[in-house]
């Protein structure tokens, strides 16, 4: 599907939904932060006491936790510097910007999600 239609939307208004993305990035971040931790002393504990029990192949590896709050900031900073009240988005870049759907928002998501309901 082309996506080379344009539609015209309050600055206002995207900004608010930029800043909705990224309360919710946030939030699901901080989650994910909290179970990362859980789940790392409880593969510490088992090392230790692997380790304790006398073997040599001990390895912790965990995936962690991504936050693009920063990332978000400047997109808000970008459309806060501009003049005009209204802004022209492309079709990829309503679906970035208000779907939260792209590349690094998709990553951080599957990643952060590895952690939910541990």
């Amino acid at each position: 599907m082309a996506h080379n239609r344009t539609i015209k939307l309050n600055k206002a208004k995207l900004i608010e939904k930029i800043e909705e993305n990224k309360q919710k990035h946030v939030k699901d971040y901080e989650e994910a932060v909290i179970a990362y931790h859980k789940k790392a002393q409880e593969l510490i504990d088992k090392a230790v006491k692997e380790l304790a029990d006398g073997s040599l192949k001990i390895g912790i590896t965990l995936v962690t936790p991504i936050n693009r709050a920063n990332e978000y900031d400047k997109v808000i900073e970008m459309f806060n510097w501009e003049l005009n009240d209204e802004v022209e988005l492309t079709q990829g870049e309503f679906n970035e910007y208000i779907h939260d759907d792209n590349s690094a928002s998709r990553a951080s998501y599957l990643t952060n999600s590895t952690y939910k309901g541990l």
